[in-house]
């Protein structure tokens, strides 16, 4: 009977321990990798979530014209504007919308250029309805309601100016300029857009 014997001392059960063995740890290694990024990430969108709740809101405002003509020409121009905001989050004040009407005096020669200002607020403005250059019950302009607005004009002559442009402000919103096609004989009535 012993010759029947056989040699049991195989390698193949500690090759299979340590294949268990690396696979638990790579297991082990991608559970610490995975709470790590999660951890990073979480931590990402709570700095995220708390810059938002800080930052001050935004107008988002955007003037929209509707009408921009000449009301009257003489010793003060008066410019006619009929405006809409039509694309704000919240109301805005009459007082946080200005407009600045800046023009180039005509025949100034050589290289020296001059212009004149004319700037106020919105504080006149009324609802189409009113005559746009009293000061009305209106303190705050609503999303996609029409306005109008009379600019006087004390510095800027509209019979002698060789160009000028408009700016419109919006506070905590967009800043627009237009270029205001006045031409060589300016008239009231004509149309500035």
């Amino acid at each position: 009977m012993s010759k029947m014997r056989r040699d049991m001392n195989s390698d193949d059960a500690s090759q299979g321990i340590s294949a268990m063995i690396i696979f638990v740890s790579i297991i082990l290694m991608c559970s610490i990798i995975s709470a790590v990024v999660i951890g990073f990430g979480e931590k990402v969108f709570a700095e995220t979530k708390t810059d938002a709740q800080e930052n001050i809101p935004s107008f988002k405002g955007i003037v929209n014209i509707v009408v921009f003509e000449i009301s009257s020409l003489g010793a003060d121009d008066e410019l006619h504007l009929v405006f809409e905001l039509p694309y704000i989050e919240q109301n805005i004040g009459d007082t946080n919308v200005a407009w600045v009407v800046m023009c180039f005096p005509t025949n100034q020669g050589g290289a020296r250029q001059t212009m004149h200002f004319d700037e106020g607020d919105f504080s006149l403005a009324t609802e189409l309805d009113g005559d746009g250059l009293t000061a009305a019950d209106i303190d705050e302009f609503e999303p996609a309601v029409t306005y109008r607005m009379i600019m006087q004009l004390s510095e800027c002559d509209l019979d002698a100016v060789d160009e000028a442009s408009l700016v419109i402000m919006v506070d905590r919103g967009r800043t627009q300029e237009w270029e205001m096609n006045i031409g060589s004989a300016p008239y009231q009535g004509q149309d500035l857009n």
